[in-house]
């Protein structure tokens, strides 16, 4: 993009938020040095053409201006209506810092890459033309001849110099450093950069995974090999795999549960006990999570991919279902207790240090592929502040590049897709109880004079709905959703619970096939940027279940008022809902 315009100084501005924004909070502790000359016409999405003398895109600025660096002190311009657009920048590699601990020490290790000679001239990545699509395998079907193909690239990449950023430890260190405040927004030096949380956790994944994957092909001179995906949405797949419990092979990681290995059924639930039920009932409780993960609660993109956010605004997060569940109880699952953190699945700084963390999250990749084909109004977000979201990685060739989220979201223009395997979970729809009875509203307190609450115990409330009898018509264009607010809680604690309608606070939280079962909450801890001198929540989050489909099948949709309970499984008493409230959710994107 050519720039038409020179940066100098400017007088300051004022630090009103923009009104895109969706209940930000706005950090505004950096300084902006601009000046804008010789521009007159700007071309944003809504004033094509238009002329708009002293005001500027920050899309602009960050997707072509001077290389990234060179306009980092133009990015962070939160004003309007100077700023227009905010997608979030890239990492500020410079400012790398080392995390910290819960307990307060430091990380044993830095998560910061090493430098590239010039960061201000970081190319944009071309795709590479495709000439076959590869097929990412299901793990339990991988051949020996894969699994050693698999197990020699993983060698050689661990063989190479720990400073390499194509070995091991480089590639699990990308994870470490996104994902505990190791970076800063670029442009924004107050904005810690997290990819959790908010519709930035796919995008970022996916091209995480892609690079992995092709730095092992290059290290075997195979363009052709696949990552394998661990495909524990399914009966078949609900083990760990494996080509991954050698212990002699470079997949293999002791620091794993060791009471988790085959033949044991992954809990896709898993809190931090092992549920007291037959491998049949866990078996029925993970296709039915995985039919609510990506049905029932996951009908529009805001709530399948979560929150947007922006850059340079830190706001109410809010997980999209996979990331919730079942990404963070596996993650929980495979890491090992008798760690402090349950190290090295069971906290992000470390998880990627386990080669199972790929296969895990090549599957959570492949559920943002199927959930696309599952008709309604499941499909990507067209906001360009998503779409112009960046990061940096190396590629196999050690080059640092620039990525977008618009270039990541055809798989198949990425080179790759999965092998075809069966779905169960998409025709296994939760039935009620054999005697449902509906419960009296009346019997329970109302929402309003017990939240705010902290969950040590279970607890079962009444909530009113603002529209009752809702025609298809409705149902299509808005869905009711059973909303979690303002929840706070400690950031390094196991935190479950698990929401439940027309139900008593005697129900079996354990049987989850059932209509009644709504959806459930789980934190997987992580760690602060060093210096952070707290573990709480520093923003309040948020949880909307997605409820038209159980109501309908509940024989609910003509109250006025229904009973909700809320059944802590772990952490309860970590954590504080603000509020429980119902409302609609029109599904744009």
């Amino acid at each position: 993009m050519a720039s038409n315009f020179l940066l100098t100084s400017c007088p300051s501005i004022s630090s009103s938020p923009s009104k895109i924004f969706i209940r930000p909070k706005r950090i505004d502790n950096f300084k902006v040095n601009c000046e804008i000359k010789n521009s007159n016409t700007i071309n944003d999405d809504d004033n094509e053409g238009k002329s708009f003398p002293g005001k500027l895109d920050r899309r602009n600025v960050l997707l072509g201006l001077g290389g990234l660096y060179g306009a980092s002190n133009l990015i962070g311009v939160p004003n309007e209506p100077f700023a227009l657009g905010a997608p979030v920048p890239p990492p500020d590699f410079s400012t790398c810092s080392t995390a910290s601990l819960p307990d307060g020490s430091q990380v044993p290790f830095s998560c910061c890459p090493p430098l590239p000679k010039d960061l201000t001239n970081i190319p944009t990545y071309k795709l590479p033309n495709v000439s076959k699509v590869k097929i990412r395998p299901a793990a339990h079907n991988v051949t020996q001849e894969y699994i050693t193909k698999y197990n020699t690239a993983i060698q050689k990449m661990k063989s190479l110099d720990k400073d390499d950023p194509l070995s091991f430890i480089q590639q699990a260190n990308i994870h470490c450093a996104y994902c505990n405040s190791g970076y800063k927004e670029l442009g924004f030096p107050g904005v810690p950069l997290q990819v959790h949380f908010s519709w930035l956790f796919f995008p970022f994944h996916r091209w995480y995974l892609y690079f992995f994957e092709r730095i092992l092909g290059s290290l075997i001179g195979d363009d052709t090999f696949a990552l394998p995906f661990w495909n524990y949405d399914s009966q078949v797949g609900m083990q760990l795999p494996s080509l991954y419990n050698d212990v002699n092979s470079p997949l293999y990681d002791p620091n794993r549960n060791q009471n988790h290995f085959p033949p044991n059924v992954v809990d896709l639930g898993f809190t931090t006990i092992d549920l007291d039920a037959s491998d049949q009932q866990k078996i029925n409780n993970n296709l039915t999570m995985m039919y609510r993960q990506m049905l029932t609660n996951a009908p529009c993109p805001q709530l399948f991919f979560g929150n947007p956010i922006r850059g340079g605004e830190q706001p109410i997060r809010g997980m999209g279902t996979i990331e919730n569940v079942p990404h963070n109880s596996v993650h929980r699952w495979v890491g090992n207790p008798n760690n402090k953190f349950r190290e090295n699945m069971g906290t992000f700084y470390s998880a990627a240090r386990d080669p199972i963390f790929y296969a895990h999250h090549a599957n959570v990749d492949r559920m943002w592929t199927i959930w696309k084909t599952l008709g309604g109004n499941r499909r990507d977000y067209n906001d360009r502040d998503w779409l112009d979201s960046a990061f940096l990685f190396y590629d196999e060739n050690r080059t640092l590049v620039k990525v977008t989220v618009q270039d990541c979201i055809n798989n198949e223009k990425l080179g790759y897709k999965y092998q075809n395997v069966p779905i169960p979970w998409k025709n296994y729809k939760p039935v009620p109880r054999k005697q449902k009875v509906k419960k009296n509203p009346k019997n329970v307190k109302p929402s309003t004079e017990i939240f705010p609450s902290t969950l040590k115990k279970t607890l079962s409330f009444s909530i009113k709905r603002p529209n009752i009898s809702r025609t298809q018509q409705d149902k299509d264009i808005e869905e009711e959703l059973l909303v979690f607010n303002n929840m706070t809680f400690d950031e390094n604690e196991y935190i479950r619970f698990d929401v439940f309608i027309n139900e008593d606070e005697g129900v079996k939280a354990k049987v989850l096939d059932r209509t009644e079962y709504v959806g459930s909450f789980a934190n997987l801890p992580h760690v602060h940027a060093a210096g952070s001198s707290s573990s709480s929540s520093g923003t309040p989050a948020v949880m909307s279940l997605g409820i038209s489909e159980i109501l309908e099948d509940l024989g609910l949709e003509d109250e006025e008022e229904i009973v909700v309970v809320v059944v802590p499984q772990s952490g309860g008493k970590e954590i504080t809902i603000g509020s429980v409230e119902i409302n609609t959710l029109a599904c744009a994107n």
